[in-house]
């Protein structure tokens, strides 16, 4: 079993994909659309499988650390293989959530927000989501693969913000809904979360160095378990702000208005008086185009 880094693949090619409108009202509210380009090339879904393949090693880790070196590397692929199955095979439903989720670390990344675009996801928190693990044994022995899993609690999304000396100086919480069609109580459930949650530091702190320690031990790895556990450990916690992101991906696009959500506010549930970007992503078709991303690590 060959150990991987933490340190994310590039993606290059997002440009090609998502087409961005944004509408920023300079103070404390941005809201950005990005909706799909035509005819998408097919350099950028092979891209973004490795992307999505990388997102869950640390999880497949997680599965397998408990075995050790007793598990043959011919067992893997096996349904001896405590990740067999993980993540491809699982229901749509799932499959949904987990590319909501991906998809949320990657606008953190990748699209400017408040005068700032050095936001870095270190890991994805996959290897949080327990119920799944404890339910991929259970449909590992019965071949139920049609059952519904349930969500998992905490954080959906981590961001932090470094300075130079490689403190955190800014962390962004954010949640991800992801739907086939449209359901407007996904997007309250999204901003009533955020507003309601009131603490300073990540409650999923301590799950994010451990997803880190998930893969191999190098240079990055160590340098963003340094800087997790300085934040941890500042009692004083008064030079930290704390941003909220919000990103909805739907497949069905508005008729009446361009959007979905209010480009001039922030949605009725949010409360807070912190700093929110609201993101949603129209994609045509996005249960065909997430299963088929999915889908091809059966043949890995």
């Amino acid at each position: 079993m060959t150990e991987k880094s933490a340190q994310k693949p590039a993606l290059t090619k997002l440009h090609k994909w998502l087409a961005e409108l944004r509408n920023d009202d300079g103070n404390k509210y941005l809201h950005i659309l990005l909706k799909e380009e035509a005819n998408i090339p097919d350099d950028v879904w092979d891209e973004l499988f490795v992307f999505i393949d990388h997102a869950h090693e640390g999880a497949r880790s997680s599965l397998r650390a408990p075995l050790g070196e007793s598990l043959n590397p011919l067992m893997l692929g096996t349904k001896i293989d405590p990740a067999y199955g993980y993540p491809h095979k699982l229901n749509i439903i799932a499959l949904q959530g987990f590319f909501g989720e991906i998809l949320t670390g990657i606008i953190a990344e990748s699209y400017e927000t408040f005068g700032s675009s050095a936001w870095e996801v270190p890991v994805y928190l996959f290897r949080t989501h327990v119920t799944a693990f404890q339910q991929l044994e259970e449909i590992k022995q019965t071949d139920e693969w049609d059952k519904v899993i349930l969500g998992r609690t905490g954080d959906d999304g981590l961001a932090f913000e470094r300075g130079e000396d490689g403190g955190i100086i800014r962390w962004m919480a954010c949640e991800a809904k992801c739907t086939s069609s449209h359901n407007a109580t996904l997007i309250n459930d999204n901003h009533e979360k955020l507003a309601h949650s009131v603490v300073t530091k990540p409650v999923d702190l301590l799950r994010t160095i451990a997803a880190l320690q998930d893969y191999v031990d190098d240079d990055y790895s160590r340098d963003w378990i340094q800087s997790l556990r300085e934040l941890y450990f500042d009692s004083e916690n008064k030079k930290i702000e704390r941003c909220d992101l919000s990103v909805y991906v739907c497949g069905k696009m508005p008729v009446k208005n361009p959007t979905w959500i209010s480009t001039d506010e922030p949605h009725k549930t949010y409360t807070a008086k912190r700093k929110l970007t609201a993101v949603e992503v129209h994609i045509t078709d996005i249960v065909t185009k997430i299963r088929s991303l999915y889908d091809r690590m059966d043949s890995k």
